[in-house]
């Protein structure tokens, strides 16, 4: 262990000077800010690069921009290549004036910290129920995030190796997909962003985790329903179902097309909503609460669609109520018909 040096023992940088008289003053009491160092010209933040052993010209900060994909990534090779003597509170300078510099002299080059704010920039708006704007943000940084993937990246948990921001990418992904779902809701238009997103991201990473892929191809099915392209949606249900048979979202989405519930183009059909619902049924007992709420909430619409237009009676429509619950679950089918019927107002 080093020996600590006292106020009046000689100054370790060699000076002849006591310490107190030479090196002390100039020790860093307080953390870096950004704000702090933006204050620095450019050849200031060099020449204190350069006094804690970095010795690099701004010609080789240029170069390097091109070769790193943020500061932190920079600030780690001068670690590795340079005898780096930035202790205690110094111990932030490098990375945070590399971040500096990399915004003044080269801002054209997006980088790893441009791209995590820009991800908290999203989260600040979707917070603020901005949710388009969120998405704009979101879809912008995507972009860039594809410039960084390579073919050997099969999984978003392998692409994580091009980003060491603040952010989880196998978070962020899914919270994306998610947005421009709510997005779509405010704006059409972001049914088509959604759709591209997903293909994207299935083509690029089709070894992600199960969840995650089924989520993605089953948005991606629900946007070609949303944008009319009907046969597109069944066949990529068709597909989804067969690489995940046991799952009851599948078939709950798929169910989900077929009437007022979602924003589809398809032709209202509630009887192959309902075989569709009780296929979840049987897939995943798991999830039959949510199959069986689906349900209850298809024969409302039903019977509200049919005392619309006058087509059915109440005794007639407490019964196809009754009957869309799957065998052996609530009341008799009597009981049913009777609680069913005493909630069609008069």
């Amino acid at each position: 262990m080093a020996k600590k040096v006292g106020r009046n023992d000689p100054c370790p940088c060699g000076s002849g000077k006591k310490y107190k008289k030479c090196c002390l003053p100039n020790i860093r009491r307080t953390h870096w800010t950004l704000e702090e160092i933006r204050l620095f010209s450019t050849p200031e933040i060099i020449a204190r690069l350069r006094g804690f052993g970095i010795q690099i010209t701004e010609e080789d900060f240029l170069r390097d921009v091109r070769r790193f994909y943020g500061a932190l990534d920079l600030a780690k090779h001068w670690h590795d290549i340079f005898h780096v003597n930035a202790t205690g509170f110094n111990c932030d300078f490098p990375w945070m004036a590399a971040m500096v510099l990399w915004e003044r002299l080269a801002p054209e080059v997006v980088s790893t910290e441009k791209l995590d704010q820009m991800m908290q920039e999203g989260y600040n708006l979707y917070l603020e129920q901005k949710v388009t704007e969120a998405c704009r943000v979101w879809l912008e940084v995507w972009q860039h995030l594809k410039e960084r993937f390579t073919p050997d990246m099969k999984s978003i948990r392998d692409a994580e190796r091009v980003f060491s921001g603040r952010q989880s990418l196998f978070n962020w992904c899914q919270d994306l997909e998610d947005a421009l779902h709510g997005a779509a809701m405010k704006d059409p238009s972001f049914h088509h962003e959604r759709l591209e997103y997903c293909r994207d991201f299935c083509s690029l990473f089709p070894e992600s985790d199960g969840l995650i892929m089924e989520n993605m191809k089953r948005a991606e099915a629900e946007s070609y329903f949303a944008l009319g392209m009907v046969e597109r949606g069944e066949q990529a249900f068709r597909d989804l179902a067969k690489e995940f048979p046991d799952s009851a979202w599948v078939y709950i989405g798929w169910g989900d097309m077929y009437w007022p519930i979602w924003v589809s183009r398809a032709p209202h059909d509630y009887d192959k909503a309902e075989r569709l619902y009780r296929m979840a049924w049987e897939r995943n007992p798991d999830c039959r609460e949510e199959v069986l709420e689906r349900l209850r909430e298809l024969e409302e619409a039903r019977r509200r669609e049919a005392r619309e237009q006058g087509e059915m009676s109440p005794e007639v429509i407490s019964r196809a109520a009754c009957d869309a619950l799957p065998a052996g679950n609530g009341p008799s089918h009597q009981n049913c018909r009777e609680n069913v019927a005493s909630e069609i107002p008069g």
